[in-house]
């Protein structure tokens, strides 16, 4: 009897394992064979703006990722030449000149000062910039290096300033459009750059002229790269009474004030998570409610922004009374993630819909993307109870079978039945365990 409970016990096992791989395939199959409507709709988008964050646009050492960016002006090429208008609002500069200005302040430093700096690194833990941006001469070499080297922002208010210089942002701008030129040149596609601050929002003239250069621009099919002008700005817009402090926030308002129909904002991470992706069971999100909370994990080091203010971003550009309808945060790891949201033509091969999408409150798009949110939880629903319905049916059918056996043949078996979850115990509730977490 206890061989034949284990036997039964590993029956049980591989049908809920095949259910399981069933119902996998069938839902990978489902949402292969046709686009749902909320994402066919973003194909049909005319003017778009795309984000690339500084985890996309560079490696963790601050060097550009070729790979990355390439597939990213390549795919905005494509939409160039299809008639669709792009703006790109792209982070970066100021990774890039970090290595420009440390490269420089190191073919500057004297023989003694190259002797000395590992000794004098450790001494100087702080920085400590001048009001007019000088250094005294006597520190220029150590504060300078332990500036650079700088890898983590600090959460201290007084301090964020000191670590962000401007003078990184004018040295890595110049590189940054050069490759940004040479990327869109090989693609037969003009680029221009566009430096902004918040004042230019701000004032009436100065907005009205903003619009009027990127609505020519696109008229002639050149690719506006906009980005902040951290030069004169200097990341003053950390205080969170300013329009905004990050190029995550920078896209949304530029969306707005350019009337871009969709968004995408691309991100280190496939998209938002119910909790933070790198916790076990993290689920994606395919679409997040105006009102709907989720958990956020820790910022990437290089960025000033983080999900939490991607998904305030987002909720800022899909705010009724403007042209921008739905914002989509996702990977800019995906090699083909932009054709994939915007090409003119489904294909097969994109697979489910990337990243995770916003849409204005109150709007066709929104009651769209709920009612399939609804048809997907409900299809899962089903495939659960109609296992659970089984289930219960095949122990339904044994108990009668025990039922109708002599009473010293049940108990007996009830006792083996008994020492059997005993011996399997550990392993019955880890079982237990995967199948709450499953559920929840």
């Amino acid at each position: 009897l206890r061989a034949s409970l284990v036997h039964n016990f590993r029956i049980i096992a591989n049908i809920r394992a095949l259910s399981s791989k069933t119902r996998t395939e069938h839902s990978m199959s489902s949402s292969t064979e046709s686009e749902p409507p909320s994402r066919a709709v973003l194909r049909q988008a005319r003017r778009v703006l795309i984000k690339a964050g500084t985890s996309v646009v560079a490696n963790s050492d601050g060097r550009p990722s070729l790979t990355r960016l390439g597939a990213i002006i390549e795919q905005i090429a494509e939409l160039n030449r299809s008639g669709v208008e792009v703006i790109f609002v792209s982070s970066g500069a100021v990774g890039m000149g970090k290595r420009v200005l440390r490269k420089q302040g190191r073919l500057n430093m004297s023989f003694m000062d190259l002797q000395n700096e590992a000794q004098t690194s450790e001494r100087f833990q702080d920085v400590s910039l001048v009001s007019n941006g000088s250094m005294s001469s006597s520190k220029r070499s150590e504060s300078f290096t332990n500036f650079l080297n700088i890898q983590e922002n600090p959460q201290i208010e007084e301090k964020k300033e000191k670590v962000y210089d401007s003078a990184c942002a004018a040295g890595g701008q110049f590189g940054m459009m050069n490759l940004y030129s040479s990327l869109f040149e090989t693609e037969e596609v003009t680029a221009s750059q566009i430096l902004v601050t918040q004042q230019d929002f701000e004032d009436e003239k100065s907005s009205e002229n903003l619009r009027y250069t990127v609505d020519r621009l696109l008229s002639l099919g050149i690719v506006p790269i906009i980005n902040e002008n951290d030069v004169v700005f200097a990341n003053s817009g950390n205080a969170q009474n300013d329009l905004f402090s990050d190029n995550d926030s920078l896209a949304a308002l530029c969306a707005r004030c350019f009337e871009a129909e969709v968004v995408l904002l691309l991100t280190d991470v496939e998209g938002v998570f119910d909790k933070p992706p790198q916790q076990k069971g993290a689920k994606k999100l395919p679409f997040l409610k105006n009102q709907s909370n989720v958990e956020i994990g820790t910022k990437s080091d290089q960025g000033r922004g983080g999900m939490s203010a991607k998904i305030d971003a987002a909720r800022r550009a899909v705010k009724p009374g403007c042209m921008t309808q739905a914002c989509i945060v996702a990977s800019g790891a995906d090699l083909d993630c932009i054709r994939s949201v915007f090409s003119p033509q489904y294909d097969l091969s994109y697979g489910k819909p990337k990243g995770t999408l916003f849409v204005t409150p109150g709007s066709e798009l929104e009651k769209q993307a709920l009612l399939e949110l609804e048809a997907e939880t409900a299809a899962n629903g089903d495939c659960i109870s109609q296992e659970a319905r089984n289930s219960a049916t095949a122990a339904r059918d044994e108990a009668r079978k025990l039922q109708a056996l002599p009473q010293e043949e049940r108990t007996k078996i009830l006792y083996t039945v008994a020492g059997a979850l005993l011996e399997h115990e550990d392993e019955l509730l880890k079982a237990n365990a995967l199948d709450l977490e499953a559920a929840q």
